[in-house]
């Protein structure tokens, strides 16, 4: 899996885990994580990921599934 981490800002801890809202870049639309969770962080609503091979700009809902710009569910 090749995930790069760009930015993250701690929001809250939830249940022992920290919880953030990160930007991060991903090669291919699988890598994206669902559950939402980058090792022990939980991703929280409003995160992105560019995902690079699909030139795909994609958030976090807080259902917890990936949305593309146009509102069009990607993953989760």
């Amino acid at each position: 899996m090749a995930l790069m981490m760009r930015s993250e800002e701690h929001i809250k801890y939830e249940n022992g885990k920290d919880v953030v809202r990160a930007e991060f870049d991903v090669d291919t639309i699988e890598e994206l994580p669902v559950p939402a969770l980058i090792g022990e962080k939980k991703l929280c609503m409003g995160s992105t990921a560019l995902v690079i091979k699909e030139g795909l700009l994609v958030i976090l809902n807080g259902s917890g599934a990936w949305m593309d710009c146009a509102g069009t569910k990607i993953k989760g």
